[in-house]
């Protein structure tokens, strides 16, 4: 009967390890909860009437790039600038051949199952528009 608890007690020790062994390898495959490709709309913070501009980012699996678009002509690619109170701070530089400005900020955070985005123009100021962005695909 001894011996029998002790296969049971160890049987149920390695179905413990495997079960948390493919919950970490499952975490490392699908990153963080910023990781993917979020789209939506951002809009400038002013009393101007600016219309709303389109943007897609993906966020690679360890968070600290990935790429950001607004058309063929405007787009590039992001760098981890900083983490500070919740948001991911990415640095946007622009591809070859881009022909609109860079240097913005896009300022990323979870909402629910949506993307708070905050941005900081290349001209200064803060947070001068901002959008909630949602995942496209998976």
């Amino acid at each position: 009967m001894v011996t029998w608890i002790r296969r049971l007690a160890l049987l149920a020790t390695t179905l413990v390890v495997v079960a948390s062994m493919n919950v970490a390898v499952g975490t490392a495959a699908t990153g963080g909860p910023l990781t993917g490709t979020w789209s939506g709309y951002i809009v400038a913070d002013s009393h101007n009437a600016v219309k709303p501009i389109h943007i897609q980012i993906v966020v690679n699996a360890k968070e600290t790039g990935g790429s950001w678009r607004i058309s063929a002509a405007c787009r590039g690619l992001l760098t981890l600038d900083s983490v500070s109170n919740g948001y991911h701070h990415f640095l946007r530089k622009l591809a070859r051949g881009s022909t609109c400005a860079g240097g913005d900020i896009d300022c990323l955070k979870r909402a629910g199952a949506n993307v708070d985005d905050l941005v900081t123009s290349h001209l200064g100021g803060e947070y001068d528009s901002a959008g909630t962005l949602s995942r496209v695909g998976n």
